[in-house]
């Protein structure tokens, strides 16, 4: 897969290229199989291998477990995308704005649940959010893990992505 996509606002230049996509049902056992793509697309030498995988798999996971049930549409959709500095992880799924992923308050050491959007900022660096799309009934949450220190900060990736998105 070779889209490219790229805007231009300011000085700020901000190019994306899709290197992998695939539809999985909203189903548990779609958080494997979307750990197995990813390591498709980026490979087992990759130096932030383990980190892509961690990432995929909370996205996912948080998509299959939350998204709206009552909606037709039971799939999710995962993409990883690459600029020069990043590596992007989407996924879409048929939420909403108000279900949107949100982080809270940190858990407890013997809380069972709730470390993953504070453990993919940390390693993304602050560099994530979310986008309600379709007239508020899907949603977009992605993770740019920067794989060189030339990577923007979280804000430029954020602005960039926000406005990208948009288009």
């Amino acid at each position: 897969m070779s889209e490219v996509r790229a805007i231009k606002s300011g000085h700020t230049c901000w190019s994306e290229k899709l290197l992998g996509e695939v539809v999985l049902a909203k189903l548990p056992a779609s958080v494997g199989a979307a750990r197995q793509v990813a390591l498709d697309i980026v490979g087992r030498d990759h130096p932030r291998k383990d980190d892509i995988l961690l990432i995929v798999s909370e996205l996912v996971t948080n998509s299959v477990l939350h998204a709206n049930r009552g909606t037709s549409r039971a799939s999710v959709t995962l993409r990883l995308l690459a600029s020069d500095d990043l590596l992007i992880v989407e996924v879409r799924d048929p939420g909403s704005f108000s279900d949107m992923p949100r982080l809270g308050v940190e858990p407890g050491d013997f809380d069972e649940g709730g470390r993953g959007l504070h453990l993919i900022s940390l390693l993304c660096g602050g560099r994530w959010s979310t986008r309600s799309l379709g007239a508020g009934h899907e949603r977009l949450v992605w993770a740019a893990l920067p794989i060189n220190e030339q990577a923007p900060s979280a804000s430029e990736v954020v602005d960039a992505r926000r406005m990208m998105i948009a288009h």
